[in-house]
């Protein structure tokens, strides 16, 4: 996989200043056999495999999403995380991955931001797409924590 030294590990923007419909990418991750194989099998025992197990999700994508936004922006959670599996990735290989934002939506608890990515080989149609939706981070207090 690429090193993410030259990026910054948390984003300096909201999810406010994001607009639905805002694209990234193509971004290029490759994926290494080591990943997939360590990600199928159980905890500490690699199975190996052709396919990429559906554990590198997390791992991809994340790492985008870092890319895209110049860093993770601070504070937020993974509300839910659903994916379509249309065609296999290869356990090894270069995945190009798009990323938009698709909503966004203020609700009571806050602003939540759906971002979808696509996932291909080869310049394919996307064989994954996954959808991410980030809830807002907690109101703070007057004493710094939690309100």
């Amino acid at each position: 996989m690429k090193s993410m030294g030259d990026v910054p590990l948390f984003s300096e923007l909201s999810y406010e200043e994001l607009s639905v419909g805002q694209r990234w990418g193509p971004f290029v991750e490759s994926l290494d056999q080591d990943a997939s194989d360590g990600l199928r099998g159980a905890l500490g025992s690699p199975a190996p495999g052709a396919r990429a197990p559906l554990g590198v999700l997390p791992l991809l994508t994340l790492r985008v999403l870092r890319r895209a936004l110049h860093g993770i922006i601070p504070g937020g959670v993974l509300a839910r995380q659903t994916f379509s599996h249309v065609d296999v990735i290869p356990a090894a290989g270069d995945i190009e991955i798009h990323v938009w934002v698709s909503a966004q939506q203020r609700r009571p608890s806050g602003f939540y931001t759906t971002f979808t990515f696509a996932l291909a080989v080869d310049g394919r149609t996307p064989a994954i797409v996954e959808w991410m939706i980030l809830a807002p981070p907690p109101a703070q207090g007057a004493d710094g924590g939690a309100a």
